[in-house]
Order: C-alpha cells, then structure tokens, then sequence
C-alpha cells in the first residue's frame, strides 16, 4: 500500500504538487476536554469497583475516597463559581484518586478492571494531560484579557495626556 493509499484511508487529505506536509491540527482543549468528561461515568464505575476491590490497598483507597470527596465537597481550592476552571480541579482530583488506586493494584487486576468499563491506562493518563493542558489555556487566557482590560484604561490616559488638554 502506497503512502498516499494510507493517508487518504486515515482521513488525512492529499496534497497537492510539493506542498510540504502539514502538521496534523491539534483540537481546542475545550473540546479535547469534551471527550475526558464524556468518560466520565465509566470513572465514576470503575472508582466504584476500585473501592470495592480487596486487592487495592486501604492507603490508595484512601486516596480515591479523597479525590472522590473533594470532587463532591463544596469547599474547593477553585471555586466551582468559575465557569470550567472550578470544575476542572475537582476532574482533576478525580482522576488522580483512580490513578493512584490503579497503581496500587496488581496489574492483572488493574487491567481486568480498566477493560470491564472500557477504558485503559493511556486513556486515563491522556485525560489527566487534557485535564491539566484546559486548565493551563484558561488561566494564560484569562490571564491575557485581564492585562488588556487593565492597559486599556491606561492606553486612554495616555491619548488624553498626549492632547494638552
């Protein structure tokens, strides 16, 4: 099979004449984001059965229990008032509390529950990346418009200085 065969049977469009390749454009993490909170039932089953499992020691159930709890409890580092952000930690904590119980387990055991609930260790730690990639474009984001709303005032002070009025 030609290049050209399997690039056009994995949606990637042809080229034309010596155009040089394109990188393959990366989703917005909002809607990367969208993916990992579709997954997240099959989380909420597998902490549930996680927390059930003998196998997984009482110090890692421990920290599935906290990452479960702070995702519930009201009191947050970021407050679920912030629109995406607030919810992003508890995400966050969430999918660490699984990630911890997962370790703490055989493999065996880890890979059996994974599978029942359709999900794997490259799912899991690509959620936790999309988690942390969301969180980061908000805060630079926000933390862009706030520098412009705050030159703002000071770009028309200048104008008004600048006048000689």
């Amino acid at each position: 099979m030609t290049v050209a065969i399997a690039q056009l049977q994995a949606g990637v469009p042809a080229r034309e004449g010596n155009a040089p390749p394109r990188a393959p454009r990366r989703r917005h993490p909002l809607v990367r984001l969208a993916g990992t909170v579709g997954r997240l039932p099959r989380y909420m089953k597998l902490a549930a059965a996680l927390m059930r499992e003998p196998a997984v020691p009482k110090g890692r159930k421990a920290a599935l229990a906290a990452g479960f709890g702070y995702a519930l409890l009201p009191l947050d580092l970021i407050p679920g008032i912030i629109p995406v952000l607030g919810q992003l930690d508890d995400l966050a904590a969430l999918l660490l509390g699984v990630r911890t119980a997962l370790r703490g387990c055989p493999p065996d055991v880890a890979e059996a529950h994974l599978e029942r609930v359709g999900l794997s260790h490259d799912a899991l730690d690509h959620d936790l990346r999309t988690t942390g990639v969301a969180a980061a474009w908000l805060v630079t984001g926000a933390g862009r418009l706030g520098a412009r709303a705050l030159a703002a005032p000071l770009r028309l002070l200048g104008r008004g200085g600048a006048g000689g009025r």
